[in-house]
């Protein structure tokens, strides 16, 4: 395979051209952000002498594994959803030298629209190396760039240190998203691209960060399109909630906040699982219970995320799974494929925001026929994700066009107990269903992942998706686009 010499504004990479796409992985787009640097706003790449390998993934943050803790249940879906080896890292490193973004650009392309992808994990976990949105099938098939982008998450990304006198501590992992941003803005021109038309995207904590970069000052000039897929955080936990985490954080590591550069990073991610443990009370002002478990993430910031709607007025792609709740319920015993009528009355509350009867018009209507545990994860799911993200449709349709999607197809992986889950979509648009074990064997998987290619690819290239009847949201005729579409 011919390696391929790039001059970015920091100096020359190496990547290789397959004669389809160009490949450019672990570029360095800042500094190592560990020690002396923890907690501050990202220092920009330095410049090198020489070539500089860019031909593997770079490291990703330094994070919890969360496969201590999980159920059998819950193994046995992220081994499908990161079949590399079972989490987010699938094999990769972990440093804090972890300010890097992977490219994939057409081998000959001039002008190329361009998709930055932020990773989920709920601003914890996660990292720009997953396998499921390697984009290099979807930059082939679409003619776009396609960028993932690695950086600060957790303790070091999103603890709020600004009492102590670290002003940008509190949202360091999204500065780092900017500054990502920033080296696309200087340098895809060389690749091929246009900086001009750069659509910003994310799945679950990822559509989070998309949502809060819209709010960002510094981030208003680096994008012209956004693409949030269960992004379930409307807003950015509030001052009040940061310092609370900050507050037990501290406490667990028991030293001056002037020692924390001082700290082994294992220390800083113990006293993260500390400080989160015994479902602590955190403020109670996140949109759903399940943020509870996020922690840490982006919060209000008079300089840097203020109080307010969007900033911007740019296009807008939102969605949401049909059952996006179902994967995040492994854990729970009464979530079986065994749950029947009589037992789903039981488990949800008569009132509450669980009950199906109390579901506002936000999904797809039920199956006559579909299993009870799948009714549940539908109910929750309309709840969790389906209604803020129309909110958020609601609030951006004022300013810009939104479209508005709910994506319905299912997999019959672990006997059918997930339907259309949290992630399973990730494979669909970057044409990894046969990476991604989670997709099924269906032969509906090629040409429904061919589909969902086009229409991700239309919106990046003109910011529309180009898919028959699909027309953009209107607050008063509230038309939820349905993928696959139904047939008759």
């Amino acid at each position: 395979m011919p390696y391929i010499d790039l001059d970015t504004h920091a100096g020359t990479i190496r990547g290789f051209d397959d004669g389809r796409v160009r490949s450019f992985l672990g570029v360095p787009y800042g500094e190592d952000a560990g020690g002396v640097h923890r907690f501050h706003r990202p220092r920009p790449v330095e410049p090198w002498q020489g070539v500089r390998p860019a031909l593997s993934f770079g490291p990703s943050c330094p994070q919890f594994d969360a496969r201590l803790h999980w159920s059998p249940r819950a193994i046995e879906f992220h081994s499908l959803l990161y079949p590399r080896g079972g989490w987010a890292l699938e094999g990769t490193a972990a440093s804090e030298d972890c300010l890097r973004l992977n490219v994939w650009a057409p081998s000959n392309v001039e002008g190329a629209a361009v998709l930055v992808w932020l990773h989920g994990g709920g601003y914890m976990s996660g990292s720009g190396n997953e396998m499921a949105f390697n984009g290099d099938l979807l930059a082939a098939a679409e003619g776009v760039i396609v960028v993932t982008v690695t950086h600060r998450l957790g303790i070091l990304g999103f603890l709020d240190l600004r009492d102590h006198g670290l002003e940008d501590s509190a949202d360091a992992g999204m500065l780092d998203i900017i500054e990502a941003l920033r080296w696309v803005r200087a340098n895809i021109a060389a690749l091929g691209g246009d900086p001009a038309k750069v659509t910003i995207a994310g799945q679950s904590g990822g559509g989070g960060k998309v949502a809060a970069l819209r709010r960002m000052p510094e981030a208003q000039d680096l994008f012209s399109a956004t693409i949030i897929m269960s992004g379930p955080a409307e807003r950015p936990q509030s001052v009040q909630r940061a310092r609370a985490i900050a507050t037990r954080t501290l406490d667990a590591l028991a030293v001056p906040v002037a020692q924390l550069a001082l700290l082994p990073v294992d220390d800083l991610i113990q006293a993260q699982s500390v400080a989160l443990a015994d479902g602590a009370d955190l403020g109670g002002d996140v949109d759903f219970p399940a943020m509870s478990e996020f922690g840490y993430g982006p919060s209000l910031d008079a300089q840097h995320l203020p109080e307010g709607p969007d900033l911007c007025a740019a296009p807008m792609m939102i969605g949401w799974a049909t059952h996006d709740m179902s994967s995040l319920l492994l854990d729970q015993p009464f979530f079986s494929t065994e749950l029947d009528p009589q037992s789903l009355a039981s488990v949800l509350s008569p009132s509450g925001p669980s009950n199906p009867d109390a579901v506002p018009a936000t999904s797809s209507p039920a199956p006559v026929e579909e299993p009870a545990h799948l009714v549940l994860a539908r109910a929750l799911s309309a709840h969790a994700f389906a209604a803020p993200s129309l909110r958020i449709a609601d609030q951006v349709s004022s300013t810009a066009p939104v479209w508005v999607y709910e994506f319905t197809q299912t997999t019959e992986v672990m006997d059918g107990l997930l339907g259309a889950c949290h992630s399973l979509d990730l494979a669909y648009v970057f044409g990894t269903v046969d990476r991604i074990p989670l997709t099924g064997t269906s032969d509906e998987t090629g040409r429904m992942s061919r589909r969902m290619m086009q229409l991700w690819g239309s919106f990046v290239r003109e910011h529309t998706p180009a898919e028959a009847g699909w027309s953009p949201w209107d607050p008063s005729g509230r038309h939820v686009h349905r993928i696959p579409v139904a047939t008759a």
